[in-house]
C-alpha cells in the first residue's frame, strides 16, 4: 500500500452545504483523525491496519466541528488576482517582483530573472490562470531543489531526489525512499517560513515521525521552529486555496 492511499470518497451534507471527505489510510499514522483541507473538504486518515467502519464512526462524531470549522476557511482565491496583489517571489534569500505581460505576437513564453524582479512576457492566452501556475511550478522546479540542496548541506544531511508538486494541503513530505516532495507555493512564503518548511522536510530523514526527538532535532537546525511552524499555519491558510 502507498503512504496516504485513497480508500474511499464520501459526501457530507450539511446545512445545505456538501463537504467532500476523501477517506485514506496513512502508513506512518498512528490514530484516526480529521483535517480540514478547504470549505467545501476534509481528509479522513486512518492508520493502514485501522478499521474504516470505526473511522466513518469517528467522523460522524466529529460532524459539527466539520460544519463550524469548514465556514471558517476562506474561499478559493484567483492565482492572477492574488499576484496582482502580492508580486513578491523567493527563489532564494533575495525578495523579486514578479511583473507579467501577454503579447499577441509571442509564441512562447520568455522570463528573465533578475537581481530584484522577474519579468515576464506571456503569449495570448483565455487561461491566465493555467499559464501563471505552470510558469511558477516551472520556477519551483528549478529553484525550490537548489534551496533544498543548501539547507541539507548545512546540516550534513543527505537527500535522494526532489519532487514539486501542486499539493492541497501539505507544503511538503518525505518518503521512506528519502525523496522529498515541495508545494510550489514555497516561492510565495517569507523566506524564513519558506526555509523552514526545508528543513522540517530534511528533518524527517532523521526522525519519520513529529516525536520530541523530531523536534528536538529541528530546533538545532533552526531555531524557534515551533514558532515559524504556527507562523505557516497563518500565513499559508490562504495560499493553498488558489492555484488549483
Amino acid at each position: 500500500m502507498r503512504d496516504n492511499s485513497l480508500v474511499e470518497s464520501l459526501v457530507l451534507e450539511m446545512e445545505g452545504r456538501s463537504i467532500i471527505c476523501s477517506i485514506r489510510k496513512n502508513l506512518r499514522a498512528r490514530r484516526i483523525s480529521v483535517r480540514i483541507v478547504s470549505n467545501a473538504e476534509v481528509v479522513l486518515t486512518v492508520p493502514s491496519r485501522g478499521s474504516v467502519r470505526k473511522a466513518k464512526d469517528f467522523l460522524q462524531s466529529k460532524i459539527a466541528w466539520i460544519s463550524r470549522k469548514t465556514l471558517e476557511y476562506p474561499n478559493k482565491i484567483k492565482l492572477g488576482k492574488y499576484l496582482s496583489e502580492n508580486r513578491t517571489v523567493w527563489l532564494d534569500e533575495r525578495r523579486r517582483w514578479l511583473s507579467w505581460t501577454f503579447s499577441n505576437n509571442r509564441k512562447r513564453t520568455f522570463y528573465q530573472v533578475e537581481c530584484d524582479q522577474i519579468k515576464i512576457s506571456f503569449p495570448e492566452v483565455a487561461d491566465e490562470e493555467c499559464i501563471l501556475l505552470k510558469f511558477l511550478m516551472q520556477l519551483a522546479r528549478i529553484y525550490l531543489p537548489i534551496r533544498l540542496e543548501a539547507c541539507a548541506k548545512k546540516v550534513g544531511v543527505h537527500f535522494q531526489g526532489a519532487r514539486i508538486g501542486n499539493q492541497k494541503s501539505r507544503w511538503g513530505s518525505c518518503s521512506s525512499q528519502r525523496v522529498i516532495s515541495l508545494n510550489w507555493r514555497i516561492l510565495l512564503l517569507d523566506y524564513r517560513i519558506g526555509e523552514y518548511v526545508l528543513y522540517h522536510e530534511l528533518a524527517h530523514l532523521k526522525h519519520m515521525n513529529h516525536s520530541k526527538r523530531y523536534w528536538e532535532l529541528l530546533e538545532t537546525w533552526i531555531a524557534n521552529s515551533k514558532s515559524l511552524d504556527k507562523e505557516l499555519s497563518v500565513q499559508g491558510k490562504g495560499l493553498m486555496f488558489m492555484g488549483r
